[in-house]
């Protein structure tokens, strides 16, 4: 085997919003441009529909033969990949990437094709329509009335390293109809008429100019994430709103979706959380802030940064932002004057997003009630700094004679290191003041005051001040940016354990009996399931293995999130008097239930809300991925069920024939004469066979239908054996069939005696319809364990 690792081959699409827009002409240019160039170019399969023109483009380009491929009677001609594998170019050409091959092809799907070709390390260069791309196929044919039954899923089109589109306007390209250029003159007369309607063209138009701008957009962020210099590019605008526990944070959200509106712009709303800490007060505003931004549109998240300017950069470069809304300060304190406020700060970093500050509503405290952010609790700050200071100073003092000048002025700066371990950021700068003050009034000549006589102990004292409050302040971010690792590594743990449980649970009661026991240990909070019930699609009773109680109130709250497929109750804007948070257990496609969580009279942190909306997710996709697991077990069970009553009506058809063709032959012979005596005995043959597999089918009937249930009694099953032999005697004919039972079998078994000889006398039948004359069977009853019966 080689060790050689194939580089995957590159894909391009050129991307037309309906066929005849020029997508294989522009193919085909491109094909003679890549071999002008010197590039290996073989054309796999290539549909000119008659085109001059497009097939001129072909000439000169090397072309493989098509395979032929043999379906009912019919040769129908496909594209041979095992003829391109085999020729290996550089480049591909494979036109009509949606197409379906014929039964009998490697692949079902053309696109299967080019994905082995890729995986060869062969470039391909390709076409397709907007209306064949998977999610876009519904909304084509809601648009035209066409159904669209050959469709690319959207995933394989995200190997494309390159998307062309192909654009015409509605007009010209009704004017190349008219002219012949795309159908014959009645195809194209009918296709103006229904697909080919300029007002079909023109919501293709923009679907395809839609896609293209998407993915555009998707792998400009893309690009944009491997840049070193993380600049904003303005392709296009967006915006985003800085969301915070103020009561202004409404009307500042409202503002930036009135702004986003008039730009036709997305638009993203962020809450910071820097690891301060906050009331519940607080946790549930920004929770119900978060809310409003989501109902009105926005992408809504929160970031951990070690500060509100960072969170809130970090964010806009990530989505590309254009503009980031703050609201203006309602007024000043004394702060503004030692610190620099935080739209100053980022004012001076934003680089090329625009900042922009917004006056709050004037009657914006009167719409929500005011939250007291959190104050500094300074009594134990300045406790805890002036502590600090004389326990320095005390040391200072007994180590001086030791340790000089240069020395206890290290300690005094150990001693704001440690401080600011302990302290936030406005305690730490007051112990650094605070040391530096203490070091001058009791460590330097003239002691007991705070002048400095020497200009070495003045540079030192400038020295100590400024390592102080750079060390301090560094000290505290470093607290607080591994605080926030903290809180990171704790997410990270919790999604990992969750996301076990769900890949090795055997079954679903398994599955949500150890996800409820995991959040009631990683998160503390009570929980409760309700599944999307197989039959009529609606929410099941609670889950037994939950271990939160849910009364009808609760319940309703629970079918509202579900059939709505949005968040309900505690913290959200839906239905806020609920004690529980219900979160939609959304999958791929579908809800597969509801998780309803209580956490008691304190709100859920942010972090909290947020995980938990991610756990709810992936619960969703793994239940949506066994519910789809047993549908395709299902299905494979009805298929089989199908096959065997396929089966048992070839046989039926077969035993009911038989013995008719038997009694119409017997007729006809009477008919000309022959003794009647002499075709009695088959005749009276044919009608107890015909009998016996009427009552059979009338017996079976019964079974399935429950109108007849096994009646079992004590037999003797030599007996039964001996009998089920007599019986098809006719069918075995001179094949020999012995009975025999294994030692230790009991004479007598429990059972239904008609059902085990109709059985019995089947499988018998069947050795003699089935092999040849003169073969040997042998009959072998044991109850070696489990009662068997075996034909050899």
């Amino acid at each position: 085997m080689s060790d050689t690792t194939i580089t995957p081959g590159t894909l391009k699409v050129f991307l037309g919003m309906c066929p005849g827009v020029g997508k294989t002409y522009a193919m085909l240019e491109a094909a003679r441009a890549l071999k002008a160039r010197g590039a290996e170019v073989v054309a796999g399969v290539v549909e000119t529909h008659g085109r001059k023109e497009t097939a001129g483009l072909l000439e000169g380009l090397e072309s493989l033969p098509l395979a032929e491929v043999d379906h009912r009677g019919t040769t129908l001609r496909e594209f041979d990949l095992e003829a391109m594998l085999a020729r290996r170019p550089q480049h591909a050409l494979i036109d009509e990437l949606a197409h379906t091959n014929a039964p009998g092809s490697r692949h079902p799907k053309r696109w299967q094709d080019v994905a082995e070709l890729l995986d060869a390390g062969i470039h391909v260069l390709t076409t397709l329509n907007i209306q064949h791309l998977e999610t876009r196929a519904d909304v084509v044919g809601a648009i035209t009335g066409t159904i669209i039954r050959e469709t690319v899923p959207d995933s394989f089109l995200e190997r494309a390293g390159e998307i062309e589109l192909i654009d015409i306007t509605p007009r010209d390209l009704r004017e190349r109809m008219e002219a012949g250029k795309v159908y014959l003159e009645e195809r194209a007369q009918a296709a103006s008429a229904n697909f080919f309607k300029e007002s079909n063209l023109t919501a293709l138009r923009q679907l395809a100019l839609r896609y293209t701008a998407e993915r555009v957009g998707v792998d400009l962020q893309e690009f944009q994430s491997r840049r070193r210099d993380k600049k904003t590019w303005r392709s296009e605008e967006k915006i985003l709103v800085a969301v915070g526990a103020s009561p202004y944070s409404p009307a500042l959200i409202r503002r930036a979706r009135a702004m986003a509106g008039t730009l036709d712009a997305r638009w993203s709303a962020i809450a910071v959380s820097t690891g301060e800490p906050m009331t519940p007060a607080e946790r549930e505003a920004i929770s119900n802030h978060l809310a409003l931004a989501r109902q009105l549109g926005a992408e809504a998240a929160t970031v951990e940064a070690i500060s509100l300017v960072d969170g809130l950069l970090e964010a806009a470069r990530e989505r590309n932002a254009t503009q980031i809304v703050i609201g203006k300060s309602p007024g000043h304190s004394w702060k503004d004057f030692f610190l620099r406020p935080p739209a100053l700060r980022l004012l001076r970093r934003s680089g090329s997003i625009d900042i922009i500050a917004v006056e709050p509503a004037a009657d914006a405290a009167a719409v929500a009630p005011v939250s007291q952010p959190s104050r500094l609790n300074w009594g134990r700050e300045l406790a805890t700094a002036t502590v600090i200071t004389a326990l320095t100073v005390g040391a200072g003092l007994v180590a001086a004679e030791l340790l000089g000048e240069q020395g206890v002025a290290l300690l005094m700066l150990c001693g704001v290191i440690v401080g600011g371990l302990f302290l936030r950021a406005a305690g730490t700068w007051f112990l650094a003041i605070l040391t530096g003050l203490a070091w001058n009034y009791f460590l330097t000549e003239p002691l007991y005051t705070l002048s400095i006589r020497s200009g070495s102990d003045v540079a030192l004292f400038a020295a100590l001040i400024v390592a102080a409050l750079s060390l301090g302040h560094l000290t505290s971010r470093l607290r607080r940016r591994e605080r926030s690792v903290s809180q990171q590594r704790i997410q990270y743990s919790r999604l990992l354990e969750v996301s076990n449980i769900l890949t090795t649970a055997h079954d679903t009661h398994e599955m949500i009996a150890r996800f409820s026991d995991t959040i009631g240990r990683l998160f503390g909070l009570r929980c409760a399931v309700r599944l999307r019930a197989v039959r009529n699609h609606e929410l099941e009773a609670p889950h037994p293995a939950g271990t939160l109680p849910l009364d009808a109130k609760e319940q309703g709250v629970s079918n509202w999130a579900f059939s709505n497929k949005r968040a309900a109750g505690k913290g959200t804007d839906t239905l806020a008097e609920s004690s529980a948070l219900h979160l939609p257990l959304q999958g791929r496609s579908l809800v597969m239930g509801v998780l309803s969580i209580s956490s008691g009279e304190e709100p859920l942190t942010l972090g909290d809300r947020d995980q938990l909306a991610a756990i709810a997710a992936q619960l969703g996709i793994a239940l949506e991925r066994d519910h789809l697991l047993h549908a395709v077990h299902h299905a494979e069970f009805i298929e089989r069920g199908d096959q065997l009553r396929r089966s048992l009506l070839d046989h039926v058809s077969h035993e009911l024939r038989t013995p008719a063709a038997i009694l119409g032959t017997s007729i006809d012979a009477l008919g000309q004469g022959t003794p009647v005596e002499t075709l009695l005995p088959e005749m009276h043959a044919a009608r107890i066979r015909l009998q016996r597999v009427v009552e059979q089918l009338v017996q079976s009937a019964r079974i399935e239908s429950g109108a007849l249930s096994p009646s079992a009694e004590w037999c003797d099953l030599l007996d039964l054996l001996e009998t089920a032999r007599d019986r098809a005697s006719e069918s075995l004919g001179p094949r020999q069939v012995t009975l025999s039972i294994s030692a230790g079998t009991p004479p007598l078994v429990w059972i239904d005696a008609e059902l085990f000889l109709t059985i019995l006398e089947n499988l018998l039948a069947n050795i003699g319809h089935h092999t040849p004359a003169g073969t040997r069977a042998e009959v072998i009853a044991a109850t070696d364990g489990p009662s068997t019966l075996e034909v050899q």
